[in-house]
């Protein structure tokens, strides 16, 4: 089966098909035959298969046992043998992972940093904890939906990113847990169900709910929190003192001033952070990875690495509009084929096993473990998924019986009109009949 082209077609049989745009290509890595090729010079919005380009990027530019590094450092003079004349200084890195209930053999930050100043014999520290915090244009950004800010999956990625950047909160008590210091919740009648409203920023959270009259105090949604950097302050101060270690609230030195080596929190190695990512769709990891290939730059910086990175390989990346790394951006734009063209180099590198192995499995593994689950392709397809309003994308591979890729996928559909429901099982239904006939 073959087909190219730009004419409307009923490709997939979807109702107000007419009006959606649709873009396809895939291709036999083997054979070079283009089974699909459809609109694939089309920039339509990716959503969360940017986060197959990201990876690429990282993996490309980064090794695979790249490591982010936060240290913790003393800098002032001790006083003496129990006391230090000076602060407790974090070195941040724009770590994604710190403290993240998505790698449970990585927690203990701050006990990890008692431990130590326990062993050194400290019981006092006259000045303050100090984050140092490096990473330009840090918090949400800019071009994300205001709407977006408050949820888990809008938090932003910051220098010094904590559990995940976000916290639950009780909104019938305004309690949070953990402790976010300054956040003030107001809760506000919402008939259309729950919905959350932060401003970048803002210490003002507002929750619209049905629950509104619902006399259970235990009621708790997850949130973003403002300012990770506070977060940790509270839970190390909190820590210190359950150790026996007092810290005072004014920072005493600057930088340049001598300094004694604490603690150093490495973080995962960058295949498991890519791995998880790709597997649970999270968008503060593909921030935090983007930003490391430009570590210490801006966003634009990181973005324009990566555009050069694909140029020089010889993709096209001309019409591509990249914004983030994650694809939570309504206004990023890639073209199919720049897609397809980003897999195929990988599929052809000396990364290629452990590229691939990034995508989710269908019928197995995360976003993508009821797609084709009880079709003879389940564990055959691997892609990376992506949806918002109206936008349904996949990107990735058909694979062989060693998990080796035989083919590229990449299917765009922006503005559809059907169920999601029904536009996803005619993809199942499209991706049945190419690859077993």
């Amino acid at each position: 089966m073959g087909f190219s082209g730009t004419v409307a077609q009923d490709l997939l049989g979807i109702e107000g098909e007419e009006a959606t745009m649709i873009g396809m290509y895939i291709q036999d890595l083997g054979s070079g035959e283009v089974l699909y090729d459809y609109n694939s010079e089309i920039a339509m919005t990716p959503a969360s298969v940017m986060k197959a380009v990201t990876t690429a990027t990282a993996l490309s530019l980064l090794s695979e046992d790249f490591r982010f590094s936060t240290s913790v450092i003393l800098r002032g003079t001790s006083a003496s043998g129990k006391n230090w004349h000076g602060d407790l200084v974090i070195v941040s890195s724009g770590d994604p992972t710190v403290e993240s209930e998505h790698f449970k053999d990585y927690l203990g930050f701050c006990d990890s940093i008692c431990a130590s100043l326990t062993r050194m014999g400290l019981k006092e520290i006259d000045g303050a904890i100090v984050v140092e915090q490096t990473l330009k244009d840090a918090g949400p950004i800019a071009q994300w939906e205001i709407e977006d800010v408050a949820w888990p999956y809008g938090a932003g990625l910051y220098g010094m990113n904590y559990r995940d950047n976000t916290c639950w909160v009780y909104p019938l008590t305004g309690e949070t847990k953990p402790l976010v210091p300054g956040l003030r919740v107001t809760l506000r009648d919402g008939s259309d169900g729950t919905d959350l409203i932060r401003g970048v920023g803002s210490d003002d959270l507002t929750v619209y709910t049905r629950n509104g009259n619902n006399k259970n105090r235990k009621w708790s949604i997850a949130t973003t929190v403002p300012d990770p950097a506070e977060v940790l302050t509270a839970q190390l101060t909190t820590a210190l003192k359950r150790s026996g270690i007092t810290v005072g609230s004014r920072a005493l030195t600057k930088c340049g001033d001598p300094t004694h080596e604490v603690y150093t929190h490495r973080s995962p190695v960058l295949s498991d952070i890519l791995q998880s990512l790709m597997f649970r769709s999270d968008n503060l990891f593909a921030e935090g990875v983007l930003r490391a290939i430009a570590s210490g730059d801006t966003r634009d910086r990181a973005i324009k690495r990566e555009k050069e990175l694909w140029r020089n390989r010889g993709v096209d990346s001309r019409y591509s509009l990249i914004f983030d790394g994650s694809g939570l951006t309504r206004g990023n734009r890639l073209q199919p084929r720049f897609i397809a063209d980003v897999l195929q180099w990988m599929a052809e590198s000396p990364k290629s096993q452990t590229y691939v192995s990034f995508f989710p499995k269908a019928g197995l593994d995360g976003t993508m473990r009821t797609f084709l689950a009880k079709s003879p392709l389940k564990g055959k397809i691997a892609l990376k998924t992506g949806s918002m309003n109206a936008v349904q994308c996949y990107a990735g591979y058909k694979l062989d019986d060693n998990d080796m890729p035989t083919h590229v996928i990449v299917i765009m559909v922006n503005g559809f009109f059907c169920k999601r429901g029904e536009l996803k099982k005619s993809i199942e239904d499209l991706l049945t009949e190419i690859f077993q006939q």
